[in-house]
């Protein structure tokens, strides 16, 4: 008979073919977590098959779906839903009562419960930031840093990273999340964008604050842990391995070797053939016994090879959607894009880019093809109910019902509660239209 070995307890049972783990554990009498009792709709009997993958049966689909979820790697899988046709040996990743909080904030999040992933990390700092702090006042600092903050984050983000974490005036960005490749050359083509259009930023610092305002740099690609990490309730996205230490190492870099962006070896072997080298260091790094090259890179040749145009935007503290290009919109036409499940109409009014629900609060129809008058005011097609699309207050209900309506119906068409239009944020930048919930 095939048999089940326990990595953890070093315990091994046999069974018949055909059954699934947590069945196995139940009939053996092994200790094994399954809130939801073994349905296939929680986390907590997860288990990693050290050994026998290939006897497993494939997903369920009801395990697919948590497994796409919490991006289980191949060698994780649901006792409740993983049948065995030979011998196996697991190790349980849930072992006590006090752990189901955990699988169970996973499930309610949208992040990996862990995984590895191929990344760039870019790693910033400001140089000589603690005396620079020493010498403004506190709401000076804070400002300085939220205004810095805000500017490099749309660098980042219009490259395809994120910004993950921030410690104290430095931050962590991370290039690959989406999956899409290319992370390394869209992390140096963002460090670039940052060190390039930084000096409109310290001529602005100088200006107020008579002080010198210059970032390091350093960028590293390599395999990362990718998951939630906190206490219940604070879990968010984090990244954490050598990655991660080796960017920081190559920022640090920067102060002796008197240089702005250092990047790794690593790094640098993903683009060699795509950027242009200003010179290079041989120097051993915080932490590590051999040396190692850093690059300085002058710039960058060509275009990021993701396919994909990166429609989020940080601006002003506001997170910004692309709706699309300037050009599409005129002051003659509309256009209606979908925002989170919602369909938001676009138009310009005297110059100024609006946008409201295109839908009618009155009987939910579209208000699209409504004519828009002098006051900004837009009235639905259908039933003559007028909004305002600065703020949408209703200026008339139901003032174009049919003349052969029953009366009956007329009023009770009237009588709806009145409810306001919903509107958005909406901005002409950079050659594109922006629309971010109010």
């Amino acid at each position: 008979m095939p048999k089940l070995t326990y990595a953890d307890e070093k315990r091994e049972v046999e069974f018949s073919e055909a059954q699934n783990i947590l069945t196995i554990s139940n009939e053996n009498q092994v200790e094994h977590l399954h809130v939801c009792g073994g349905l296939g709709r929680c986390s907590t009997c997860r288990v990693q098959i050290l050994d026998g993958l290939e006897n497993c049966s494939e997903r369920s689909h009801s395990e697919q779906l948590i497994a796409d979820k919490l991006d289980f790697p191949d060698d994780v899988r649901l006792a409740c839903q993983t049948l065995l046709s030979g011998d196996a040996r697991i190790r349980k990743l849930f072992k006590h009562q006090t752990d189901i909080k955990f699988a169970q904030a996973a499930l309610q999040s949208s992040g990996s419960i862990g995984s590895t992933k191929q990344v760039a990390i870019l790693f910033a700092d400001i140089e000589d930031f603690t005396p620079l702090s020493e010498r403004l006042a506190s709401f000076d600092v804070m400002y300085l840093l939220n205004k810095y903050f805000d500017f490099a984050g749309n660098i980042v983000m219009k490259n395809g990273g994120e910004i993950n974490n921030y410690i104290g005036d430095a931050f962590l960005a991370i290039f690959g999340l989406d999956g899409e490749g290319d992370e390394t050359f869209r992390a140096v083509k963002a460090g670039l964008e940052l060190q390039s259009e930084l000096q409109n930023f310290a001529n602005t610092v100088e200006e107020n604050f008579d002080e010198e305002f210059k970032i390091r740099i350093g960028i590293h690609f390599g395999e990362a842990i990718i998951g939630m990490l906190g206490c219940r309730g604070t879990e968010r996205l984090s990244v954490i391995g050598d990655t991660v230490n080796m960017a920081a190492r190559a920022e640090s870099a920067n102060k002796e070797a008197d240089t702005a962006m250092l990047i790794t070896e690593n790094a640098y072997n993903q683009i060699q053939d795509r950027v242009e080298v200003e010179d290079f260091i041989r120097t051993k790094l915080k932490g590590t016994s051999e040396r190692i090259t850093l690059y300085e890179i002058k710039s960058v040749i060509g275009e990021s090879l993701v396919a994909k145009k990166h429609d989020a935007l940080v601006k002003d503290g506001i997170k910004w959607t692309r709706a699309g290009a300037s050009k599409d919109l005129s002051e003659e036409n509309t256009v209606v894009f979908e925002l989170d499940g919602d369909d938001v109409l676009l138009f310009r009014f005297k110059g100024d880019v609006r946008a409201v629900l295109n839908t009618c609060t009155h009987m939910n129809l579209p208000l699209a093809g409504g004519e828009i008058d002098e006051n900004g005011h837009i009235t639905c097609p259908f039933h003559g109910t007028s909004y305002c699309t600065k703020d949408g207050a209703v200026q008339k209900w139901c003032e174009g019902l049919p003349e052969d309506m029953p009366p009956e119906n007329v009023q009770m068409m009237k009588s709806m509660k009145q409810v306001p239009l919903t509107t958005y944020n909406a901005i002409d930048y950079e050659s594109s239209i922006w629309v971010a919930k109010n």
